[in-house]
C-alpha cells in the first residue's frame, strides 16, 4: 500500500466523520426542564436560557454527544438520567442556584450529603469524574466510528490495490495469485487506517468541542481534498506503469546492445587470432623459401627431409603431399 493510499484513506476517513454536541434547541422538553429547573426548589425562578446553557456546558462534551441531533439529545438524556443538580454551597446555607454553585452529581451520593457543604475533596472527586467521564465517553464514541472507517478505507483502498496489482500482473512482475493476496492485504491495512483515523478523530473531537466544530466546517474542504487525491494517484498508477513499461524496453535494448557487443569482440578477437597464424605462417614460408641451396644429392635430401619436418609441425599431413608418405625418399 502506497504512501498517497495512506493519506487518501485517512483524509477521507476524516472527512466522513459526524459529530454532534447538543445544544439547548435540541433536547426535549423533559431534558430541558432539567437544565433550567434542576435543583432549584418549587415557586422559585428558574433559570435563564445563558444559565440553562453554562449547566448544559457542566455536563461532559463527549457524553452529550452523537452523530446527529436525535442521538446527540438521546446521550444527554441518559447522561442526566441518575444525576442531580447538587449544590457546593446548600440551598439551606444561603447557596445560590446559579450554575457556578452546581455540579451534576449522581443522586445518591447528592442525597447522602444532605444539608452539608460539599468538600474540597468531594469537589475534586466531582471534577476527577467529570473528566474521566468525558475520557470514556470519547473512546465509546470513538468505537462506534471505527466500523464505518474501516469500510471507508477499505472502499477507498480496493480499487486502486486491483488497478496496481492487475498492471503488476501484466507487466509481468507477478502472478494473478500474488496479485489477489497484495489485494487483499491492501484492502485489510487500508480497513485499519480507516478505523484507527476515524477513532481518533472521534475521540478528540468527541471530547474536545472545537475540534468538533472545526471538523464539521472542514468536511468539505476534506471531501474536495479527499477525491482529487484519488483521482490524483489513479493518474500516478498510470504513469507508473507506463515508466515500467519504458524502463522494461530500455533494458532489453541495452542487453541486446550487449550481446552484440560481446559477440562483436569475440569476432575481433578471432580475426586477430588469425592475422597473428598468418603473420607466423608467412615468416615460416619465407624461411623455408629463402633457405640456401648447396649443391650435391646429399644436400638435396637433407633439404628435404628438413622442409618435411617443417610441414609436420604446421600439421600437414601424407594427404597434402606425396613428398611426405613415410617422411622418406624411395
Amino acid at each position: 500500500m502506497s504512501d498517497d493510499s495512506r493519506l487518501n484513506t485517512a483524509v477521507n476517513a476524516a472527512g466522513t466523520i459526524k459529530i454532534h454536541h447538543a445544544n439547548l434547541q435540541d433536547l426535549s422538553l423533559s431534558t430541558a426542564r432539567r437544565l433550567y429547573k434542576g435543583g432549584i426548589r418549587p415557586g422559585e425562578v428558574a433559570r435563564s436560557r445563558l444559565q440553562a446553557q453554562e449547566m448544559l456546558g457542566k455536563i461532559p462534551p463527549s457524553q452529550r454527544v452523537g452523530i446527529d441531533v436525535k442521538s446527540a439529545a438521546s446521550n444527554t438524556k441518559h447522561y442526566l438520567s441518575d444525576k442531580h443538580a447538587s449544590h457546593i454551597q446548600p440551598h439551606s446555607q444561603g447557596g445560590s442556584n446559579l450554575p457556578h454553585n452546581i455540579k451534576w452529581e449522581s443522586a445518591k451520593d447528592n442525597m447522602a450529603r444532605g444539608n452539608k457543604t460539599m468538600t474540597y475533596q468531594e469537589e475534586m472527586s466531582l471534577n476527577v469524574k467529570w473528566h474521566f467521564d468525558n475520557m470514556t465517553g470519547a473512546v465509546k464514541a470513538g468505537i462506534e466510528a471505527a466500523p464505518r472507517g474501516v469500510l471507508i478505507g477499505a472502499i477507498t483502498t480496493l480499487p486502486f490495490s486491483i488497478l496496481t496489482n492487475a498492471l503488476r500482473v501484466v507487466r509481468g512482475e507477478i502472478d494473478p495469485e500474488v496479485a489477489a493476496m497484495e489485494t487483499l492485504k491492501d484492502t485489510v491495512v487500508g480497513g485499519a487506517v480507516g478505523g484507527t483515523t476515524a477513532f481518533v478523530v472521534t475521540t478528540i473531537a468527541a471530547a474536545c468541542p472545537p475540534i468538533a466544530i472545526a471538523l464539521t466546517a472542514t468536511a468539505p474542504i476534506l471531501a474536495v481534498v479527499g477525491t482529487a487525491g484519488m483521482v490524483y494517484q489513479f493518474f500516478k498508477i498510470l504513469d507508473d506503469h507506463k515508466e515500467a513499461v519504458r524502463s522494461y524496453y530500455a533494458s532489453l535494448t541495452k542487453q541486446e546492445l550487449l550481446r552484440l557487443q560481446a559477440i562483436e569482440d569475440e569476432l575481433i578477437y578471432e580475426h586477430k587470432k588469425n592475422l597473428e597464424f598468418l603473420a607466423e605462417t608467412e615468416k615460416i614460408n619465407q624461411e623455408i623459401i629463402n633457405r640456401p641451396i648447396k649443391s650435391g644429392v646429399d644436400r638435396a635430401i637433407q633439404r628435404l627431409h628438413e622442409s618435411a619436418t617443417i610441414a609436420k609441425s604446421l600439421g600437414l599431413t601424407s594427404t597434402n603431399s606425396q613428398l611426405l608418405a613415410n617422411s622418406q625418399l624411395s
